[in-house]
Formats: C-alpha cells, sequence, structure tokens
C-alpha cells in the first residue's frame, strides 16, 4: 500500500512587536532601589538592566540614572514595574517598564542670563 502525502498549508503571521519605543543599547551604571546595577538597554518606556538581586514580577521599583549634562551631575529618578525576570549565572536580567505617573520637573542648566536651557526631568 502507497502512502499518499498530506500539505497543510498554514499561514505565516507577522509577529507584532510589543515594544512601541525605539530601544538603545547602553551599558550604564545605574542604582535599583539603592542598589548598584548595569543597564543592557533603555527606550523612552522601560529599560533593562543587570542587578545582583532578583526582583518579583510586579514589585514597583526605584530606578536613578546620573545623567551628565556640561560636566554636572542629575539625578534621573524614575519608577518603574518590572515586568520580567531572567537568571543570568549568579546574577538577573531584570525588565521594567516606566510608570507613566512619574512626575516630571523642570531643571535649569547654566546661568540664566548666559542662555541657560531648561530641561524635563523624572523627579
Amino acid at each position: 500500500m502507497r502512502a499518499t502525502s498530506v500539505t497543510i498549508q498554514v499561514p505565516l503571521q507577522r509577529r507584532e512587536e510589543r515594544r512601541s519605543s525605539e530601544r538603545f543599547v547602553a551599558a550604564m551604571p545605574v542604582q535599583v532601589d539603592g542598589e548598584e546595577a548595569i543597564t543592557r538597554d533603555f527606550s523612552a518606556s522601560g529599560l533593562s538592566f543587570v542587578a545582583d538581586r532578583r526582583h518579583a514580577v510586579g514589585a514597583r521599583i526605584e530606578v536613578v540614572i546620573e545623567y551628565i549634562l556640561d560636566g554636572h551631575h542629575y539625578p534621573l529618578r524614575c519608577q518603574a514595574e518590572v515586568v520580567r525576570v531572567e537568571a543570568a549565572g549568579d546574577r538577573f536580567t531584570i525588565g521594567a517598564r516606566l510608570m507613566p505617573e512619574t512626575p516630571l520637573q523642570d531643571l535649569t542648566v547654566g546661568a540664566r542670563e548666559s542662555g541657560a536651557r531648561t530641561l524635563r526631568s523624572v523627579g
């Protein structure tokens, strides 16, 4: 008896990208709930970082990035929610979404008479 082959067509669909913001790869030191960590990447809506301890999915965390402009350090404080946790050897890779209710504040850089710039910062 001869076997017949059956072909089943399966339409392939492109997976929609869940991230709506462009992502930038960068290894920058940050503080997460007061502990040192290193970013892997970040975007306008979130970031991922490598930390020494696990954070629970759904936990709210404070992220502080030291932004340097004109030789001055400005701590950018953000509230974020942990959305992903992966073990990475003896460390953890954490994905976090920035919380929209993080308040913004104005920072003035430079002397007003010399054409100071005003920046929006989380704070």
